[in-house]
């Protein structure tokens, strides 16, 4: 909690910084996003590297992706080179969801399902010996994980199919 007080004060300087109509910031404690147009979020980064080590935040070039439509793609790999972060014009996970192409959505949930339905499979054969604890496990944890993902991906029900058949 300390940590997310600490870095405010660089959220509202990068927020005067960066005009919001070329470069919009959302923060969830020490994870940053920024999304608009390429020269904003440039600017936006630039500044973030610059500013953020004085206010404890060290962006890591490593673990971020850019991901843009993919007419911008050559583009973005052009203005970012050197820089470290990833651009990609499929998609990527992003706070236990996934931003992308609807292919690439379905990819990743497809997979999600494929690793649930093997879960509830384990979870029926545990549950001949043990059926409280294998329901304990089903409605306590393995099911919040793919009602998260119906929440925050879009138009994938069909994807959910093996799923409901293995339950």
């Amino acid at each position: 909690a300390f940590y997310a007080l600490g870095v405010k004060p660089l959220i509202a300087e990068l927020s005067t910084a960066v005009d919001a109509s070329a470069c919009k910031q959302m923060w969830y404690t020490d994870d940053s996003t920024a999304a608009r147009k390429l020269d904003g979020i440039k600017k936006w980064w630039d500044f973030l590297c610059v500013r953020g080590p004085e206010y404890g935040y060290r962006p890591k070039p490593s673990k971020t992706v850019l991901i843009v439509k993919e007419e911008c793609l050559e583009e973005a790999k052009k203005m970012f080179k050197g820089s470290g972060i990833q651009v990609t014009g499929e998609g990527e996970r992003h706070l236990g969801a996934v931003l992308g192409t609807e292919e690439f959505r379905k990819g990743y949930v497809a997979d999600k399902v494929a690793k649930w339905v093997q879960d509830v499979q384990q979870l029926s054969e545990i549950g001949k010996d043990d059926p409280q604890a294998a329901y304990a496990a089903y409605t306590k944890a393995l099911c919040h994980r793919w009602t998260f993902v119906q929440r925050t991906v879009p138009g994938i029900s069909e994807l959910f199919g093996p799923l409901e058949n293995v339950i």
